[in-house]
């Protein structure tokens, strides 16, 4: 709890001349000089700024009048327009109530926007922040004259009350503030009736004052949590939309979110005063860039909750403001010598399966020979496949050569086949001592896992259709000695030349210290009559031609 403050006395800028989107000249009051009279914001008595509903239904909500609410939005009106992002042309003021920068707006001591912004962790440009920001200042400092609004007993008195405490004016057109204040004043809700209405409460990404850096391709897991202000019970109709247009289509939308322009949904019901985590993710789209991502809550048939008559948020007050670039480091698939998972490959025990896999370097740095590695996973644990030609337990193999963005960089892979039993095999990028090509946002891809190898290892004596994958009809592979050809009852030819050695230039053979084992390589040696044929065909539909496999005795 604050300490005991004292009065407060206000001090404030001027708007002389402030100038929004909508081409209106705007007049303020205060410490900085007089405002000739007549000088006002350009509204008819009979039109509403797009908050001024909503800030007035916020004051009723804290226990005021209708009428001494509207007070105070008339005079927002003199001052802003109740544009939380206003700001004096060649002055000081900023945002609804123009605080002064170098005084409310920034430096007072326990009194000032930016602070109570961060003390709240929200952003000092959102309208529920500067609105909360009002209310704190009447109900800690004496002097902005919370008890003389109180007091007053109609809308004229009311904004006389707030215009001569809170905001401290010299020479205001007082007029023309009391006749925005009896403009609003139909609309604004003689209680806190509104049927939909949400309070923000948290999120889980930073405020829009600060950029969230996110990767190419990167998902974050992420909410919004509200609070339920209005008299209706939220249900399944009741969501998280786009806005800025409203059902915007957002590229971070994914198959999390209900529709690209519904992030989230109420699940079950919220009553008046529950709170409920709106979750979704945010998937970076593949194009670097800033963006603003906009959020407004909607009872889908019936109103959105920034309409006239409910009581908010804005549509601009949920914001996330993202930036996009390319990840440092990252690998795209190309290539790899052994069957794509799930298909399994099967070798005896005791066998050495060598071979490779390629990927392009989609990062923006360089990959380096002796530091970037392709590793098991589990991360950091030693494999039980891992061969005498490996860099460590932990480590694999690394780039022969540097490879830079753009260029494809191969990484031999040897599995010692030391005990029976059928595993899928996992692997990862790592860049030594900098990151895991998995983790952001240094890294963007490819997932630890993602990068795979199905091995079979069947005992010595046992054939190597034991532990073959079964085809469509559940029936063994036919070649007993092959691992799975694309057609059943088709051999997919020997890679090699023709008298069962395998070439010692596919595949990158075996690895250097190895022992005997199989090859699953692109071969350069002359093909079995037919071969040639049988390759187009298979290359055509898109299959994985693999060699038969050749165990090297002991």
């Amino acid at each position: 709890m604050l300490p005991a403050l004292p009065a407060r006395a206000p001090h404030r800028g001027s708007l002389a001349a402030l100038t929004l989107g909508l081409g209106f000249a705007f007049a303020g009051c205060g410490d900085a000089g007089p405002v000739a009279p007549g000088e006002s914001l350009a509204r008819s008595s009979s039109a509403l700024f797009a908050n001024d509903v909503t800030a007035c239904n916020y004051f009723v909500g804290q226990g005021l009048t209708n009428f001494q609410a509207a007070g105070i939005v008339g005079n927002l009106d003199q001052e802003s327009g109740v544009d939380p992002d206003a700001v004096q042309a060649g002055g000081p003021g900023r945002g609804i109530a123009q605080w002064s920068v170098g005084g409310r707006w920034d430096t007072d001591t326990n009194d000032n926007a930016v602070w109570y912004a961060g003390k709240e962790g929200q952003s000092v440009d959102a309208l529920q922040l500067q609105l909360d920001f009002i209310w704190y200042e009447l109900t800690t400092f004496s002097g902005y004259g919370l008890a003389s609004l109180k007091a007053s007993t109609n809308v004229t008195d009311a904004t006389v009350a707030f215009e001569t405490d809170f905001e401290g004016c010299g020479e205001c057109d007082q007029s023309t503030r009391i006749s925005y204040a009896e403009g609003v004043l139909p609309s604004c809700e003689a209680s806190a009736s509104f049927p939909y209405a949400a309070q923000y409460v948290s999120q889980s990404f930073p405020l829009a004052s600060t950029t969230l850096t996110m990767v190419e391709g990167q998902i974050i897991p992420s909410y919004i949590e509200l609070k339920n202000t209005g008299t209706k019970t939220w249900d399944s109709n009741t969501h998280l939309g786009t806005t800025q247009p409203r059902d915007r289509v957002s590229v971070f939308a994914d198959s999390t979110w209900l529709a690209d322009n519904r992030p989230s949904g109420v699940k079950g019901t919220v009553a008046p005063g529950g709170t409920y985590k709106f979750t979704f993710d945010l998937a970076a789209p593949a194009t670097a860039g800033n963006y603003l991502e906009y959020f407004g809550v909607v009872e889908d048939g019936v109103a959105w909750f920034s309409d006239p008559g409910q009581g908010g948020p804005p549509d601009t007050d949920l914001e996330v403001n993202i930036t996009v670039v390319a990840p440092e480091y990252r690998g795209t698939f190309k290539d790899q010598s052994f069957p794509s998972s799930p298909t399994a490959l099967t070798v005896h025990e005791g066998d050495v399966a060598t071979g490779y896999m390629e990927l392009t370097n989609t990062g923006t740095q360089t990959w380096k020979a002796g530091v970037t590695k392709l590793a098991p996973i589990p991360r950091d644990m030693a494999s039980p496949f891992a061969d005498k030609s490996w860099l460590s337990p932990t480590r694999v193999s690394t780039v022969a050569a540097d490879v830079a963005p753009g260029a494809v960089g191969r990484f031999d892979l040897a599995l010692d086949a030391a005990a029976v039993g059928d595993t899928e095999i996992e692997f990862g990028l790592v860049e030594e001592s900098v990151t895991w090509f998995a983790d952001a946002t240094l890294g963007g891809g490819p997932p630890d896992g993602f990068l795979k190898v199905h091995l079979v290892v069947v005992a010595e004596d046992a054939p190597l259709d034991a532990g073959a994958v079964e085809d469509d009809a559940g029936e063994g592979l036919a070649d007993a000695g092959r691992v799975g050809s694309p057609f059943p009852g088709h051999d997919g030819g020997v890679m090699g030349d023709g008298t069962g050695a395998l070439d010692a230039g596919g595949g990158n053979g075996a690895a250097p210290g190895s022992s005997g084992g199989c090859s699953v390589g692109t071969a350069g040696g002359a093909a079995p009559p037919g071969t040639i044929a049988v390759g187009l065909l298979m290359l055509a539909l898109g299959a994985v031609v693999r060699s038969r496999l050749t165990r090297n005795p002991a």
